[in-house]
């Protein structure tokens, strides 16, 4: 039977609170920016009482909050401090509805400014792809409440074990409300403990799921410190849940925190868009074209070259060169011509096929595009077209 006491008392252990207190000029700083009122409520503030106004984080360190990063800091009266508790501050609705629009929009984009370098985890995108597209990710994340997780999977008694669970501290209680009912019924887990701290067993073949569902949703997800913890399979990129990121450059390269090299990521899925899907045609068809126009000049230059040289020792102004040279420059120069042949048979044959495919959709009576008779007719007439151009340019044959 699993012994639960170990699990609840890591996750005891690392609730223990973590908000820190702002230094003199980051307090200096936010007074300034603010004009020396409360950020939430625009009330004076007292600035002879030093203990009647804060510089309140907008996300708490115990939510994975930057405490170095000054956006993520906010001048507030002690009132509004206590109304805001320790919670994000984009669930806290009651402000919101009753807050200048403009300053709720205001804190909320300097919120989303301060979560960028903010403890993060990775993306499932490749260090290949776009800067946009991480940032967009990310903002996509930003735009629920955080909060904080613990999960842990290993072995016990011989089977494995995965653990998911939280506090009441852990943030906003409609977000971890929402976790509990997703872990339930979308991932199939198993409630072990409920109160003051929340415990559930999470199938073995869908906890990695799981957890990434949990980051998607904007949580922060710990590994309890429980011994016995493992085995992690190397190969699969979700493993990368336990490590986190503090800036979106480091984010974007997939280099955690205590590391140096980059962790995988997601498989790359091709899009089944139309229109990239025909975006990616149209380039690959232009790559080819390239591939072979530069296929096709060094041929060519190296055919000039040849006849130039042949040209100038029959007139007698250059040596012969020796006879295994010549032949071994000959070869190479119809090894080139060879391969813009290739080339060429490859992109007619692609020419091809397209067209087949085209037909066949529009007999099939799917619901795909049909080619109308003017394009089969200008099809036929363009694949002709390339044929006799081939054919009189003067390329070679394998």
């Amino acid at each position: 039977m699993l012994e639960l006491a170990p699990f609840l008392d890591a996750i005891a252990r690392a609730d223990a609170p973590l908000e820190g207190k702002a230094n003199g000029w980051q307090r200096n700083a936010v007074l300034a920016e603010f004009g020396n009122t409360c950020a939430f409520c625009s009330d004076p503030l007292d600035l002879s009482s030093p203990k009647s106004w804060t510089a309140t984080s907008l996300v708490p360190a115990q939510l994975g909050g930057p405490s170095s990063v000054v956006e993520n800091l906010v001048p507030s009266c002690r009132s509004c401090a206590s109304r805001k508790g320790l919670r994000d501050v984009v669930s806290w609705s009651d402000w919101q509805a009753k807050a200048d629009p403009d300053r709720v929009s205001l804190l909320l984009e300097r919120r989303r400014g301060a979560l960028l370098y903010a403890e993060n985890h990775f993306t499932p995108l490749s260090r290949h792809s776009k800067r946009e597209r991480l940032l967009a990710h990310l903002s996509a994340r930003f735009d629920n409440p955080r909060f904080r997780v613990y999960a842990w999977s290993g072995v016990v008694d011989g089977g494995r074990v995965c653990l998911v669970g939280w506090s009441t501290r852990s943030g906003d209680a409609l977000a971890l409300s929402e976790a509990l009912l997703a872990l339930r019924l979308r991932d199939g887990a198993e409630v072990l403990a409920e109160g003051r701290t929340c415990l559930l067993r999470v199938p073995a073949g869908g906890f990695l799921g799981a957890v990434w569902k949990l980051i998607e949703a904007h949580g922060i997800v710990v590994p309890l410190d429980v011994p016995g913890d493992g085995p992690v399979d190397v190969d699969d990129w979700r493993e990368c849940w336990r490590n986190l990121v503090i800036d979106p450059v480091s984010n974007h390269k997939r280099i955690p925190i205590a590391g140096v090299l980059a962790l995988p990521h997601a498989p790359r899925v091709l899009s089944t868009n139309p229109d990239s899907v025909r975006r990616l045609a149209q380039l690959q068809v232009a790559r080819r074209e390239d591939r072979k126009a530069e296929a096709e000049l060094r041929y060519r230059e190296a055919v000039a070259r040849k006849a130039n040289y042949l040209e100038r020792v029959k007139r007698g102004i250059e040596a012969p060169v020796p006879l295994d040279d010549f032949r071994a420059w000959a070869d190479e120069v119809r090894h080139l011509g060879v391969e813009w042949a290739e080339l060429c048979r490859e992109a007619k044959t692609k020419k091809h096929m397209d067209y087949s495919e085209g037909i066949a959709l529009s007999a099939s009576g799917s619901h795909s595009p049909r080619l109308s008779l003017t394009q089969r007719n200008a099809s036929l007439t363009n694949y002709n077209i390339c044929l006799v151009v081939e054919r009189s340019s003067g390329m070679p044959s394998q």
